[in-house]
């Protein structure tokens, strides 16, 4: 499994992870409302990962900029 985009928001990872899914890629997010520890002691909420295989990553990455680009753009 190789990462092919972290996010701060779980639903922007959820969303995400089903463009996935809509194109055929199996995807899994990882840590969703995970919460660790810094080297201070504060509690900080981690980042939400999406881990595909690695023979699909190339794939994904391109599947997932489109997504992002037609987000920022305001396309549907």
């Amino acid at each position: 499994m190789k990462m092919v985009r972290h996010y701060s928001k779980s639903e922007d990872a959820w969303l995400a992870s089903s463009a996935l899914g809509a194109n055929g890629i199996e995807a899994f997010v990882i840590d969703d409302n995970a919460i660790g520890g810094n080297l201070l002691g504060v509690l900080q909420k981690s980042a939400i990962r999406i881990e595909v295989a690695e023979s699909d990553f190339d794939e994904a990455d391109r599947i997932l900029e489109e997504f992002e680009k037609n987000i920022r753009d305001g396309n549907d």
